[in-house]
């Protein structure tokens, strides 16, 4: 069993660092939507797992090494974003980067790694194990098992994440930044999808649908747009807001989204709670939800 590269962030530091409490980039407030409650914990120790890519017996953690070398391209470009509050101080390489960043990034969490669990516990329940053949039960078993979870997350990680940049690269950059008196939220599921579409059964999330929009909140004050233009053409590459009910619309979007964690730089979880007491299955792990408006 290797001694090193033990506990393996879903959420990255350098993002989580950015709302921290305390210059040190150390310390952010948590809200537990499972537990409902706040606290102040370590950067280092929240949205993260011993062994979550690579399991104890690989002696080479190769994802968090994938993970590490991916982070390092995009600290540069992260902190130009945002000491220039500008999109087009970036290269071309640099948004690239930055591109492919959020295409691991929806795909790494402990949240994805749940909603696969959901998916395939939503097909045996709808085939129902009574009907089934003791092999694909078997296989079913073996699925659901978090070794073999963990391997089918990597391989979309190695195989999609690079692809998911790619549609992102094609789409329209914004950045949103926020001139009110309340700090966006982020998560563990920090880079969250909205539509305002409806394409029905079909589902209207997908990057390459009508009007789908992505969100990465930089820091408590500044958030990463990116929007397939049919719904709003016109938008400015950067766009001041001090409107609350934007940046209210932002925090719900993570709390909805999140798995379990909500963060931010205050302790000002009121919205989260009154989300969950309006609906309860916001607080349930998404391997017991599909999508929640």
């Amino acid at each position: 069993m290797r001694d090193e590269k033990v506990s393996q962030h879903y959420v990255p530091r350098l993002h989580l660092s950015r709302f921290s409490t305390k210059p040190d980039g150390d310390s952010v407030y948590c809200f537990d939507k499972q537990n409902k409650r706040s606290f102040e914990t370590s950067v280092r120790n929240t949205a993260t797992e011993n062994f979550f890519y690579d399991p104890k017996t690989e002696l080479e953690p190769e994802m968090e090494e994938f993970l590490e070398n991916l982070e390092d391209s995009v600290t540069n470009p992260y902190d130009k974003i945002v000491e220039n509050e500008s999109l087009s101080v970036l290269s071309k390489d640099e948004k690239e980067a930055v591109a492919e960043f959020l295409g691991v990034q929806m795909i790494r969490t402990r949240g994805e790694r749940s909603s696969i669990q959901g998916m395939i516990e939503g097909i045996e329940e709808q085939i129902g194990r009574e009907n089934m053949a003791e092999e694909l039960k078997e296989e079913i078993d073996e699925v659901k098992k978090e070794d073999t979870l963990r391997e089918m997350q990597n391989d979309l990680i190695k195989e999609a994440g690079g692809q998911f940049g790619d549609i992102l690269m094609e789409l329209d950059w914004h950045l949103f930044l926020n001139d009110s008196d309340l700090p966006y939220y982020t998560s563990d599921f920090p880079v969250v999808r909205h539509n305002e579409l409806d394409f029905g059964p079909y589902g209207e999330l997908g990057l390459m649908n009508q009007g789908v929009q992505v969100y990465f909140p930089l820091t408590p004050w500044v958030m990463l747009a990116i929007i397939e233009t049919s719904v709003y053409p016109d938008m400015p590459e950067v766009w001041e807001k001090d409107n609350r009910d934007n940046v209210v619309f932002q925090r719900d979007l993570h709390v909805t989204r999140s798995n379990r964690f909500v963060y931010s730089f205050r302790d000002d979880f009121d919205q989260a709670e009154e989300r969950i007491e309006d609906s309860p299955i916001v607080a349930e792990p998404l391997s017991e939800r599909q999508n929640v408006k």
